[in-house]
């Protein structure tokens, strides 16, 4: 049950810092917001190794787990993470959310090949109640945004809205899902070969300089194609961009990369991604308080329908 608690504030760290990413997305481009937030993550990771005596811990890691370690990252911060930044800049949080979070199926099945997952019935009805409740959320997100762009009195001008979202934004949120899946079912394996205890902190003492150093290739060549006079592709930003910024990666990559690399390894890939899955029911409060968002009866339902789905998915290790 620890692994499952775990696992929920992981979700939430999640939630809470990208809706403080997305205000920014004005002055910080996706690539840069995944450099800043793994660059804190890096130095914070360091830091808590070297106070606690175990960084030299890292050497006695077989060079096999290295690998393995920076193949997870790979695929679920630096392919997944920007991939979804991506999504969200053009989606919208909400609905990157719904489209991102189908990657419970793909790291059931990667689970299941890998890792010698015992197979549960209750997993799939897990999946097709969080599934459910997330496709109903979204599309009161939509229909809540159709409604404004239409009022006679809104100031936004029309564009193009979600569900006609091009190919392009849709594939990154699925990027993002496959990228996620497979970053967890390697963290998961790899943690598992590291004493319980310090695992979860040497893991990220090795993985995040590899992440920051292509995540640091990644922005000098946004910044060299680019005009480096706009705040989007520079390091010239205004200083609440970089207080957010701050806040947002020191929640969501300090301690929320702890909490999931921990709850990865107590809870399993299945039941995380699972509960990952409920990050729309987080969104709903923060949206609210943010944006003055409410909620319809349709979205109530999708809100029961996802809780329903986490009961599930925390009961199946009880």
């Amino acid at each position: 049950m620890t692994g499952e608690i775990i696992a929920l504030f992981a979700v939430l760290t999640f939630v809470v810092s990208n809706v403080l990413f997305r205000k920014t997305e004005r002055d910080a481009s996706p690539a840069f917001i995944n450099f800043f937030r793994t660059a804190i993550g890096t130095l914070t990771f360091i830091l808590i190794a070297v106070v606690l005596g175990i960084f030299t811990y890292i050497f006695l890691v077989p060079w096999i787990l290295w690998i393995i370690l920076f193949l997870s990252f790979l695929f679920g911060q630096v392919i997944g993470d920007t991939a979804y930044f991506k999504a969200q800049k053009e989606l919208g949080t909400t609905i990157a959310l719904a489209v991102s979070m189908t990657f419970p199926l793909f790291t059931f099945i990667l689970s299941l090949i890998f890792l010698n997952e015992a197979f549960d019935y209750k997993i799939i009805i897990s999946i097709v109640l969080i599934g459910a409740g997330i496709v109903i959320i979204g599309k009161t997100k939509i229909s809540a945004v159709n409604k404004d762009l239409t009022s006679p009195d809104s100031s936004v001008q029309p564009r193009k809205l979600p569900s006609y979202a091009s190919l392009k934004s849709i594939g990154y949120a699925l990027i993002a899902s496959l990228g996620w899946a497979i970053g967890l079912v390697i963290i998961t394996y790899a943690t598992k070969q590291i004493p319980d205890g310090i695992s979860s902190i040497i893991s990220n003492v090795i993985r995040f300089p590899f992440a920051l150093l292509i995540l640091v290739l990644m922005v000098w060549r946004e910044n060299r194609i680019t005009d480096s006079s706009q705040y989007l592709h520079s390091f010239k930003k205004p200083s609440q961009t970089w207080l957010i910024l701050l806040i947002g990666s020191i929640i969501g990559t300090s301690l929320g990369a702890y909490l999931y690399t921990e709850a990865a390894r107590t809870a399993g890939p299945i039941v995380l991604s699972l509960v990952a899955s409920a990050s729309p029911l987080f969104s709903l409060p923060l949206t609210y308080w943010l944006n003055k968002e409410r909620i319809t009866k349709y979205g109530f339902l999708g809100v029961v329908s996802t809780i329903l789905g986490v009961i599930v998915a925390i009961f199946i290790r009880i």
